[in-house]
């Protein structure tokens, strides 16, 4: 193993050495970061850059320290080195830029004190052809990117002039190529004001959002507008695309970057000139640019030859040993509890060719019990927790789950309203093929920027489509996005099997009824829904010829008061949908499972939608059932409403027309099968497969 340590005490210091340990694990090579060299208070994006490579406890023989930024050596660094290394002659190297011969003495002295041996120092601009940085604190060097399926060039503007109101419109343009997919990367600051102003038509990445190994891999035309001394991530980024024969154009003032190395070729200067040059000179010359640039001098003086000859005898790890059998593709539902995202995640991959795929899950351990009882392997993940300090550090240990699951995956599916750091990064650093299932209808309300922004690391969009067309929105656009019909499960009970469990459940509970009642409102983080049954059951109470059963997950948390009604019954089960067909009434909230399950199965039913601002638009799908006459609505506030309601439902002619119509209503065919073969598609490379010159919609492809 190769323990890693940085010189210096900043967060830029931090950060150079995280992209350093993470190309150096790119290589092959153990590289690991000790725990205790983790300060506090370090940004999101950076704790998510480490969290792969931390270690814990004491180095084991033959493991050796490597130190980056040697020239910034401090008494708390060594001190630190000396808790993790000990000071029993552990090798050492320690690279760093040094002005003086006097200053690299200095820092072998320092790190030979504390460790107890003579470490190797390397200067990192030994060989640098530009001017002398003297903070750089690390070597640059490159990684070949592994080959990808093939699919549009994509290009990178690095730092374009975003305040000049003509580079922003030819930005706008280059966005409806389709020749090739753009996309610019930013500091965080520029990236959100321009989304702020312009939207979405082309994709923003910034430098904390992803390592330099993982965004070289999705590019083949770098345009830098900007010095490449802007720091350590551009550079490794240039650096590996160097290696794999990426197209690099220099488009900073003067030609600067050109002049100083041969890898690059001159571009436009402004943006408006660029998509000409990239159609006429680039695009159809990159097999013979990636040769030309491999070829290079800065290829040379780039390759990981220097670092690999310095950090020997250390061999490179083997490559992960191919899979055998079908390809595996991993499912993570999510959202909150997640419980309807598993079902719909389940249903889809219910319909696909285990002979060729084989569905694993990652879930939330709510969720395991009903993927397991259909018969699909799953990884439970972290829930959020009260005792977690910071709202991410849930997500930070399932980005490690879902690395390791991953490993040996080739597509990754998830399903959910928000794009975890753990979903993005896990797809963009393994290299998967991204599927995002994406239903809709979210409220008028909800920021939903970081997950539409987030798009970009997906290779397709599946969207559920909503029964009834007026509910149908549009987020987002490009033929990566794919709508089918709703994803929903269907079920039948023959009148005698009905009749059969309508017996047993009278038997079960010992009450004799006439009319069956389910109450499904979920309760705990969701919506707390203790008033509408309390409510439910004082009106149920006062029917004698009535059974009423709250329906509730294995795993949810029950009211004490909800147990002592004559005539309801709290049953724990993962069965509610075969509970509900024998039903005469189904009360329920809106979610999108719940919702199309009634209207598919026909079951009459009174809609009380949950309202969390975090949650899809309930109400607005209940209405839109009501106003068809097909079910009922109460809002979650109107109690005294709902007794009214549930009357003229059983006793009256209300209930008896819902149930008529329901019945007869046409429903779009459901999705779930053409959504298992959008997926199997992914997976098997046809959605990648693009024609620069077919007649498709502009947009993303």
């Amino acid at each position: 193993m190769l323990c890693c340590e940085t010189g210096g005490t900043s967060a830029q210091d931090v950060e150079d050495l995280a992209v350093f340990v993470s190309q150096l694990d790119a290589l092959g090579l153990p590289a690991r970061v000790h725990v205790l060299s983790v300060p506090e208070g370090l940004n999101r994006n950076l704790q998510f850059d480490l969290a792969p490579y931390l270690f814990d406890g004491a180095l084991a023989a033959g493991d050796r320290v490597v130190v980056v930024g040697a020239q910034r050596l401090t008494d708390q660094t060594l001190l630190r080195l000396r808790r993790i290394a000990g000071s029993g002659g552990r090798d050492c190297l320690a690279f760093g830029t040094f002005r003086t011969r006097q200053a690299m003495l200095g820092a072998k002295a320092k790190l030979s004190y504390v460790l107890g041996c003579e470490p190797r120092i390397v200067d990192v601009t030994e060989d640098a052809s530009e001017e002398v940085d003297e903070n750089r604190a690390c070597p640059v060097f490159g990684v070949a990117r592994r080959a990808g399926p093939e699919r549009l060039p994509h290009v990178l503007l690095v730092e374009p002039d975003l305040a000049d109101r003509a580079q922003a419109a030819a930005l706008g343009a280059l966005a409806l190529s389709r020749q090739f997919r753009s996309s610019v990367l930013t500091d965080g600051k520029s990236k959100h004001d321009w989304i702020a102003r312009h939207g979405r038509e082309i994709d923003f990445y910034h430098y904390g959002e992803t390592l330099p190994a993982a965004l070289a891999a999705r590019v083949d035309v770098l345009v830098s507008f900007v010095p490449l001394q802007k720091n350590y991530r551009l550079q490794s980024l240039v650096a590996n695309l160097v290696a794999s024969g990426g197209a690099l154009i220099d488009s900073t003032p003067a030609h600067a970057i050109a002049r100083a190395g041969d890898a690059f070729v001159r571009g436009p200067l402004d943006l408006g000139g660029l998509v000409p040059f990239l159609t006429a000179e680039i695009l159809p010359n990159l097999s013979g640019i990636a040769a030309h640039v491999r070829a290079s001098r800065v290829a040379a003086g780039l390759g990981p030859d220097r670092v690999l000859a310095a950090i020997a005898p250390e061999p490179a790890r083997a490559g992960t040993t191919p899979r055998q059998g079908p390809a595996r593709l991993v499912f993570m539902p999510t959202n909150g509890v997640g419980l309807g995202h598993a079902k719909r995640c389940a249903l889809v991959a219910a319909e696909m060719d285990r002979s060729r795929v084989e569905p694993v899950f990652a879930a939330f351990p709510s969720c395991t019990r009903l993927l397991k009882s259909r018969g699909f392997d799953v990884m439970p993940l972290v829930a959020r927790s009260p005792d977690h300090a910071q709202s991410h550090e849930n997500d930070l240990a399932n980005y490690l789950r879902l690395r390791a699951l991953t490993a040996t995956a080739e597509t990754l599916v998830f399903d959910g309203g928000y794009v975890f750091d753990s979903v993005y990064r896990s797809i963009l650093e393994r290299g998967l093929k991204g599927v995002w299932i994406r239903r809709g209808l979210w409220q008028a309300a909800q920021d939903n920027s970081v997950a539409l922004d987030r798009e970009k690391a997906f290779d397709r969009v599946i969207v559920p489509r909503e029964a009834f067309g007026d509910l149908n929105a549009v987020y987002s656009h490009g033929d990566h996005v794919r709508s089918v019909g709703p994803i929903v499960q269907r079920a039948r009970l023959a009148p005698e099997e009905r009749a059969a469990m309508r017996s047993d459940l009278a038997a079960r509970f010992g009450i004799d009824f006439d009319r069956l009642v389910l109450t499904q409102l979920g309760a705990g983080v969701a919506a707390d829904r203790s008033a509408q049954i309390q409510a439910l059951c004082g009106a149920m109470a006062r029917r004698r010829d009535l059974l009423h059963l709250i329906v509730v997950w294995p795993t949810a948390s029950l009211q004490p008061a909800w147990l002592g009604w004559p005539n309801s019954r709290v049953v724990r089960t993962q069965h509610a949908g075969t509970l509900a067909l024998a039903a005469d009434l189904c009360v329920t909230a809106a979610g999108y499972n719940s919702f199309h399950e009634v209207l598919y199965n026909r079951i009459p039913a009174l809609f009380i939608p949950q309202t969390g601002a975090f949650m899809d638009d309930q109400a607005a799908r209940a209405r839109a059932a009501r106003e068809r006459g097909l079910a009922a609505m109460v809002e979650p506030h109107e109690l005294m409403r709902l007794e009214r309601e549930l009357g003229g439902f059983l006793d009256g002619e209300r209930g008896r027309a819902i149930r008529e119509r329901i019945a007869g209503i046409e429903l779009p065919e459901p999705g779930n099968v053409e959504a298992a073969r959008l997926i199997e598609e992914v997976g098997n490379g046809i959605a990648m497969e693009c024609n620069p010159v077919a007649d498709r919609p502009a947009g993303r492809r």
